[in-house]
Formats: structure tokens, C-alpha cells, sequence
């Protein structure tokens, strides 16, 4: 998972099913940040629902672009891509990723 200036580029190890890899609705992702304190340790805070608008397939089909409207810098994203299968038609390995957006880039 690769920041991009409007949301982010996944590169798997594998082929994706085109038709799966390309719909918003197989993305779903959430949000928060922690509290930056002296002590140990912070509950999460500041929750957010960034929303998946588009979902582009390479054409080797080894890599998705999401635009994602609502990224927050210095959040952590967590993805999750429970819809998307292989080109075989089997379900992701790892269907999850987690981001810490220290900057978005430009």
C-alpha cells in the first residue's frame, strides 16, 4: 500500500480479478489517531470513514489506484478489501493494511 496525493496504490503479489478489483464497493476503510503523550499507551482516537470513490485495475492487473475522499494526515488508515479475489477466483490472503499518513504527498 503506497500513499498517493488523492488515496493510494495496492500492489499484490498476484494477479486480481478485474471485476472485483475495480468496484468501490469491494474496499471499505476506517480511521483513527492515538493521543501523543509521555505515558505509555493511548486508546484510539478521532474516528474517521474515509469513502473509496473509484478503483482503477493496472493493466498487468497486479495493482489497484483508490481515490479516496476524506484522508486526514497523521491517521492511521486501515483498508480492508474483503471483496476482491484473485484472477483464480479465490478470496485475498491478506485482505487488510494499515497506513500511518504521516504526510500526504503532493
Amino acid at each position: 500500500m503506497k500513499a498517493e496525493p488523492d488515496g493510494f496504490t495496492l500492489n499484490f503479489t498476484e494477479t486480481v480479478d478485474p471485476a472485483s478489483a475495480a468496484d468501490p464497493a469491494s474496499y471499505s476503510m476506517d480511521g483513527w489517531t492515538y493521543i501523543y503523550q509521555s505515558k505509555y499507551g493511548s486508546p484510539e482516537v478521532d474516528p474517521i470513514a474515509p469513502k473509496i470513490t473509484t478503483a482503477t485495475v493496472s493493466a498487468d492487473k497486479k495493482s489497484v489506484r483508490l481515490k479516496i475522499d476524506g484522508l486526514v494526515k497523521g491517521h492511521v488508515h486501515h483498508l480492508t478489501a474483503a471483496a476482491v479475489k484473485s484472477s483464480s477466483g479465490k478470496p485475498l490472503l491478506h485482505n487488510e493494511a494499515w497506513y500511518t499518513l504521516n504526510e500526504i504527498p503532493k
